[in-house]
């Protein structure tokens, strides 16, 4: 009984160490139209990739910007209050110029979120290199 009392405890720290960003940071990522962006990228970046290659690179993509965005997710949810993001998500809904707020920490927020981006892009240009026709990537490096 005690090892499974134990285990249970174990459960739940886990999933407490695991937390999900709010609702609301959800819902402002959402508003900026990240996804969006991302499949826009992604679309760009098809024609050098090999045929052979597309679904693993698809595959691959899709799993970097679902990271991605629920990094930046739980990036403002850390750093943005409940309400500064309800403020900023009715503005955004409705097309109204936003209030500006800041974060709790701008300094620490903007290196989190350099490292975040800068993450992307490196594992962007990775799986680019991995799946991309050759050809077309060494022609693009001696433009």
């Amino acid at each position: 009984m005690k090892k499974l009392l134990y285990v249970c405890f174990a459960f739940f720290a886990i999933q407490i160490g695991f937390a999900q960003a709010s609702p609301e940071a959800k819902a402002y990522i959402k508003n900026l139209k990240m996804k969006e962006s991302l499949d826009q990228t992604k679309t760009g970046i098809t024609n050098l990739i090999l045929s052979e290659n597309l679904e693993k690179f698809n595959t691959e993509f899709d799993g970097l910007a679902s990271t991605f965005i629920t990094d930046f997710e739980n990036l403002v949810h850390e750093n943005y209050s409940a309400e500064d993001l309800n403020k900023l998500n009715k503005s955004l809904e409705s097309n109204a110029t936003p209030e500006p707020i800041a974060p709790k920490d701008a300094v620490t927020f903007q290196q989190k979120a350099n490292k975040i981006q800068e993450e992307m892009g490196m594992s962007l240009e990775g799986i680019v290199m991995k799946y991309g026709d050759p050809a077309k990537l060494e022609e693009m490096q001696q433009e």
